[in-house]
């Protein structure tokens, strides 16, 4: 028989003993205590074991296939590149190879990504909508996500979902809705309205309704809105898609500025946040305002998280006989004539799509972002991607476009910029020759210059660098297909007059 917790007190009474047989008595004790402990778990029922928590995740091991980018695995697989580089110790994304063995972020066991999609949060849906719609429980799918905390997500935040080959749209109940009264609203069975929403129903309640059509859960105009994946870079742009159920104009505020939607048709607008690689990480507020001919316009008010890049440090000297171009001075002037160019250019109509092409096919030596020092202290970044080449290559734009720059310029040396439209430019520096000139239509793949040493430059090179909306952002998220634009324009020599 166990001995029990009041024979283990009993034994105080022996304290009169010698220590060695207090000493031999507990050790008795203790092994009896240990003995019953090992016979009383062989014994527990097979029911607990069932209970025992799930396989812990694993690091899945991916091997790269031809042709492959770590942009286009990220996709797959539902993280981001910046993840990807961080757990894989990748100091340059680009430079990965066919049979490469890449860790993926940490997966429950079982799970098949093969089987789930990418979805990014749009306005007026919830994580348990979601979850709902592919027939899971809700901590089923936040499992796979690694979500603590759902109800916290953001619009254009990315989750995994099971593939659905079943259309669903959102609605929301009114006032004394019934589950009659909403099948007779919108069409469809009330048994396949509870199917889909097992809950009770009340006022103010999302629903999920089978089929195609017009959510009635967002507010007029909008039919939908949605974001480029959530957190975002520094440096990175963030791309709002606005669909709405009648012709609009509308514009975004961000950071002080005041930017215009672009129009691809009636009903299908585009705007961009682009984000400074000097701003801090945290939340910032985002304001679309939408109006409809005749209505009172519509403001709708989003966060935008942003999260800190990888960015490194390099200091720059200035070489015997180029001390004058580092002057801030001149710095500055400089970027201030750019500057004052590229607000100025929002293009109504699209020429580009993605993805945009590298201007050379060489390596990079110094990426977009890094921290500079000019022989002083880190007060500026890198607002381009140089990329090594030796003097006389040939540089080709990455879109189709109209020249806006075609001039020497005093620190960026020989320059061409090139408008593309919506308000994205690219821009060429240091060439030892330009080919084009102001108001030059150009073909994707045409080339402007060739690659040189021109201006405050250390040795021959390309910095090439891309605009959205007036500001120098990250070159190098347009060269993977981010985002899905549909068709461009045909480029008319008539609208695009920089002569």
């Amino acid at each position: 028989m166990c001995t029990s917790v009041e024979t283990l007190a009993a034994f105080g009474f022996m304290k009169f003993l010698s220590e060695n047989l207090n000493q031999l008595l507990f050790e008795g004790v203790m092994r009896k205590i240990l003995t019953c402990l090992v016979l009383v778990f062989l014994l527990l029922p097979s029911g607990l074991a069932a209970a025992a928590p799930p396989d812990p995740p694993y690091l899945p091991d991916y091997v790269v296939k031809q042709g492959e980018t770590l942009f286009s695995i990220a996709q797959r697989h539902g993280t981001d590149v910046d993840t990807l580089a961080r757990l894989n110790n990748l100091s340059d994304p680009r430079q990965i190879y066919a049979g490469q063995h890449l860790s993926l972020p940490a997966m429950l066991a079982g799970v098949d990504l093969n089987a789930w999609e990418k979805h990014a949060l749009q306005l007026g849906e919830t994580f348990s909508l979601l979850s709902r719609r592919t027939g899971l429980t809700w901590d089923a799918v936040a499992e796979v996500n690694h979500l603590l905390n759902p109800d916290n997500l953001l619009v254009g935040q990315v989750v995994m979902l099971p593939n659905t080959d079943d259309p669903m749209t959102l609605a929301l109940a009114g006032a004394g809705d019934t589950w009659l009264s909403l099948a007779l609203r919108h069409g469809c069975s009330s048994w396949e309205l509870m199917h889909l929403n097992p809950e009770p129903v009340y006022a103010g309640k999302g629903l999920l309704l089978p089929g195609e059509g017009v959510s009635d859960f967002l507010p007029y105009p909008i039919a939908s809105l949605a974001l480029t994946p959530q957190p975002v870079v520094q440096g990175n742009a963030v791309v709002f898609s606005l669909q709405t159920v009648a012709p609009v104009t509308c514009e975004i505020a961000y950071l002080d500025h005041v930017e215009p939607c672009y129009v691809q048709d009636d009903t299908q607008l585009y705007a961009f946040v682009s984000l400074s690689p000097l701003l801090e990480p945290g939340t910032y507020p985002v304001t679309l305002r939408v109006s409809v001919e005749g209505e009172e316009p519509l403001a709708l008010d989003l966060p935008v998280v942003v999260t800190a890049g990888r960015y490194g440090y390099e200091r720059v000297d200035p070489p015997a006989g180029y001390e004058d171009l580092a002057d801030p001075v001149l710095l500055q002037s400089e970027r201030d004539k750019l500057d004052a160019l590229a607000l100025e250019c929002r293009t109504p109509e699209r020429y580009w799509e993605l993805p945009f092409a590298y201007p050379v096919n060489t390596s990079i030596s110094s990426y977009f972002g890094s921290r500079r020092s000019y022989g002083g202290s880190y007060n500026s970044y890198h607002a381009g991607v140089d990329f090594r080449a030796s003097t006389g290559t040939p540089v080709h734009v990455t879109q189709p476009g109209a020249v806006m720059l075609a001039e020497p310029l005093a620190v960026r040396g020989n320059a061409v910029m090139v408008d593309h439209g919506w308000g994205v430019l690219t821009g060429y520096w240091h060439l030892s020759r330009i080919d084009v000139q102001p108001g030059q239509q150009l073909a994707a793949g045409d080339v402007v210059g060739l690659v040189g040493s021109t201006g405050f430059s250390t040795g021959p090179h390309l910095h090439w660098e891309l605009w959205v909306d007036g500001k120098p952002v990250d070159a190098l998220q347009w060269v993977e297909p981010f985002y899905d634009f549909g068709d461009p324009a045909v480029l008319p020599v008539s609208e695009l007059d920089y002569e």
